[in-house]
């Protein structure tokens, strides 16, 4: 009777392994990405308000890509013990999908898409996180859950510049500007 009990322990704990790793195998990235980025400044795309002759910025979803980036990588470290470890964000309108690595307690990588929705809530652009999911399955939103990130667009203009509106576009965002704030 105990070497039927040992026997059975043992293989359950056996499946119990298999499973974890097929689970872990699972969410495991398919794509290397990281939270390298280049600064972008607002004001270099200044000589884009000369060429137009419109009181405009156009940031393109590579410019929001690279500042998003840096964002992200200045609030690596999320609650219960997951950290990120790279992003690729695609721009659909005033909706943002991140496509991020990150790593729970310093030991799994896991692949996951987090949904952002971008606003102008003057002086400041707020991005909110709305959901995230792995590999289709949403994961509950008090695992992962990021604070808004406030951006002040304004701080990153001449002294003489403000924002007067911004609007979201496909595949671009466009940063209405006033002058004399």
């Amino acid at each position: 009777m105990l070497k039927k009990f040992f026997i059975f322990a043992i293989v359950v704990v056996i499946i119990l392994t298999a499973l974890l790793a097929i689970a872990v195998r699972h969410v495991r990235p398919t794509e290397a990405l990281n939270l390298d980025y280049k600064e972008i400044t607002i004001g270099s795309k200044i000589a884009d308000i000369v060429k137009n002759r419109k009181l405009e910025v156009r940031l393109t979803e590579e410019d929001l890509n690279e500042v998003l980036k840096k964002q992200l990588a200045a609030h690596q470290v999320l609650p219960n013990d997951f950290r990120i470890e790279g992003a690729k964000l695609t721009l659909q309108g005033s909706n943002l999908v991140a496509d991020v690595n990150v790593r729970w307690r310093e030991k799994i990588p896991i692949g996951a898409q987090m949904m952002f929705t971008l606003a102008w809530n003057p002086p400041n652009l707020v991005i909110q996180h709305r959901n995230t999911s792995v590999k289709g399955m949403q994961v509950p939103s008090e695992w992962v859950q990021l604070a808004p990130i406030e951006l002040p667009i304004e701080d990153h203009l001449p002294k003489l510049i403000g924002v007067r509106n911004v609007l979201f576009e496909e595949k671009a965002m466009i940063i209405q500007l006033k002058p004399l704030r």
